[in-house]
């Protein structure tokens, strides 16, 4: 099983749109993800995302560029910053497959605290810059595992 964490793409500001769409930076950042993933064949079985609209634009962009088709829905708990993780958790361990979240920083960084330490406090990777950056982790044997990391800038080809 592999969980792909993305921090969601760039988003215009609310003065800027009060809905806060994806910006244009922000598109092509989902974009070269979701060419990347399909590219090193990382496709997911699902995309989840919060209820905000940059997190959902975010996991629709990569599942149209995965040239696959990928259901990308609202998480059924909370993913914001201060929801708990518990409910991912036990989402990603009742083994639907592969699980792709586009979300917010923090908590992507303590539910990947928890996956690989069993400590949500316990952070062992770090989104900086942030935006569209995503983590790959896998579990063998019971085991998690950082198996790739991917920031934007390493993404430039992928167009």
């Amino acid at each position: 099983m592999k969980v792909y964490l993305t921090h969601h793409a760039n988003a215009l500001s609310a003065e800027q749109d009060p809905e806060r769409h994806l910006s244009e930076a922000g598109v092509c950042e989902a974009e070269r993800l979701g060419l990347f993933m399909k590219g090193i064949g990382a496709i997911p079985s699902q995309i989840i995302h919060s209820d905000k609209r940059w997190t959902r634009e975010t996991g629709e962009r990569v599942a149209a560029s995965l040239g696959q088709p990928v259901p990308v829905s609202v998480s059924s708990y909370g993913i914001a910053s201060e929801d708990p993780v518990e409910p991912f958790i036990d989402h990603v361990e009742s083994g639907g497959g592969d699980i792709m979240m586009t979300g917010h920083g923090d908590f992507l960084l303590r539910a990947s605290a928890k996956l690989l330490t069993g400590d949500e406090r316990r952070w062992v990777i770090e989104f900086s810059p942030g935006n569209g950056t995503t983590f790959c982790l896998a579990n063998n044997k019971g085991v998690w595992k950082v198996v790739w990391g991917w920031r934007q800038e390493q993404l430039s080809s992928f167009k």
